[in-house]
């Protein structure tokens, strides 16, 4: 009986105790629970505080310049808000950021609420092209600028661009700085860089610029009004084909003396058979007033120039020199270095008066133009001049033939198909300006003639 007794106490004293340790160790895991519970709660606190606090940085630092914060700022609203992030992007690209500017290119276009969406990644892609040193894109891009297209419209900063690739001798620009300078939404007009850029072009091979420098030296701009310079530099784009300058090489000819009147007659030739159909008419009216004994001799230096021609590339100066040697004519030939100089904004030889040019009737060059065939027989190569005779492959809308089969002097040199695609028409070149120049005066002035500017 006492030892059940001490059994059952000790029994309960281990039990008590089992009781007791399970009931302390519960508390105190609840207590530790808690204070767990209140330690996570006080770090998500002091860390969602120190999120806000980093964030809120982060925004100072991106709206004072800081790319990576606002580079990191719109990549975060790219998936929730894409004005904003287009927004932060935009600060970044104005920092000259390569990712932000992709970034914009990419994104602008999906902005559906924006009308300008497309125009702007137009642009952003334009500036990233432009910062490879790409004179195109330069000069893209400064069009953009000035004009406002998916940017705010910069006019310095578009030029600057424009200048960039000029300078790099990108010929569009060049055309394009030689008609802002002297074009009336231009905030300073500059006449004399306007001519300096045309300059410039021409030396480089584009025959429209030597047209537009003829211009400025027929209406004095930034230079004095020159009959000789204009000539020259309508006949350096006359000789490489460009059948408008050939034609207003002609009328700088007209009526000046009679181996003027037999050049004149020789550049409207080479313009109809180039496709200049508007020639023909003043060829015909020219032809009039050669003499019937000298019109061969004229015919056969105009076949010969043209075979010349069709042969491919044409050496500057190369015709010009053949018509000076033939016609016995001086006039303004400028060396490398003149020219150099010319193109470097050395202007002080270009403000002189010409002398007047001596005008002469018609019939009174008519009745010289003799002498024409004295200086060239028709059956002979040109002075100096050694020329292949053998036709070009290529077909022309006007035949070789045409130039020098005419038998009666005050006939039609060549007798035409009816068809217009027989007679051919009129190539590019002649396109941009014509309208304005067959409404010209030439003989008294170009007032009418307005530069023009890509509008594209």
């Amino acid at each position: 009986m006492s030892n059940l007794l001490i059994g059952l106490s000790v029994a309960g004293g281990l039990l008590g105790w089992v009781l007791y340790r399970y009931f302390a160790t519960q508390k105190r895991q609840s207590q530790e629970a808690i204070a767990q519970r209140m330690k996570d709660d006080k770090y998500q606190r002091v860390l969602e505080k120190a999120k806000i606090a980093e964030r809120e940085e982060k925004i100072f630092k991106a709206q004072t310049g800081h790319v990576s914060s606002q580079l990191s700022l719109a990549k975060e609203y790219e998936l929730t808000n894409i004005r904003e992030a287009i927004g932060w992007y935009q600060k970044a690209a104005k920092l000259d950021s390569t990712i932000a500017q992709n970034a914009l290119a990419r994104l602008c276009k999906m902005d559906l609420d924006d009308p300008e969406g497309n125009a702007k990644s137009t642009y952003w892609e334009q500036v990233v092209k432009a910062k490879g040193n790409d004179s195109a894109a330069k000069f893209e891009l400064g069009r953009y600028q000035i004009r406002g297209y998916g940017t705010e419209a910069n006019v310095d900063a578009g030029l600057e661009n424009i200048h960039t690739a000029a300078e790099a001798g990108h010929m569009p620009a060049q055309s394009f700085l030689g008609d802002w300078y002297v074009s009336d939404v231009a905030p300073r007009k500059d006449p004399e860089e306007a001519f300096i850029w045309r300059v410039r072009g021409a030396l480089q091979g584009d025959l429209r610029a030597c047209v537009k420098t003829a211009y400025c030296y027929q209406t004095g701009i930034a230079v004095a009004k020159n009959r000789l310079r204009t000539t020259y530099w309508l006949e350096r784009a006359a000789e490489q084909g460009d059948t408008e300058a050939q034609q207003l090489a002609a009328k700088m000819h007209i009526g000046v003396g009679a181996n003027e009147t037999a050049i004149a007659y020789i550049w409207l030739s080479l313009a109809y058979a180039g496709g200049n159909l508007s020639a023909k008419a003043e060829r015909d009216e020219v032809v009039q007033h050669i003499g019937i004994d000298a019109i061969l001799g004229v015919q056969n230096v105009a076949n010969t120039i043209y075979r010349f021609m069709k042969q491919g590339e044409v050496k500057s100066h190369s015709v010009i020199a053949l018509l000076d040697k033939v016609y016995g004519r001086k006039g303004y030939r400028p060396n490398d270095e003149e020219l150099a100089a010319l193109a470097a904004g050395n202007l002080a030889g270009e403000h002189g008066e010409e002398q007047p040019a001596v005008q002469e009737s018609w019939d009174s060059a008519s009745q010289a133009q003799a002498k024409g065939n004295e200086l060239y027989q028709p059956d002979s190569p040109p002075p100096e001049v050694q020329l292949s005779f053998e036709p070009s492959a290529s077909t022309q809308s006007v035949p070789a033939s045409s130039i020098s089969n005419q038998t009666n002097a005050k006939a039609p040199i060549s007798s035409q198909p009816d068809s217009a695609s027989e007679q051919g028409t009129e190539t590019k070149a002649n396109t941009s300006a014509k309208k304005e120049y067959q409404q010209q005066a030439w003989q008294t002035s170009w007032d009418n003639f307005m530069t023009e500017s890509d509008k594209s």
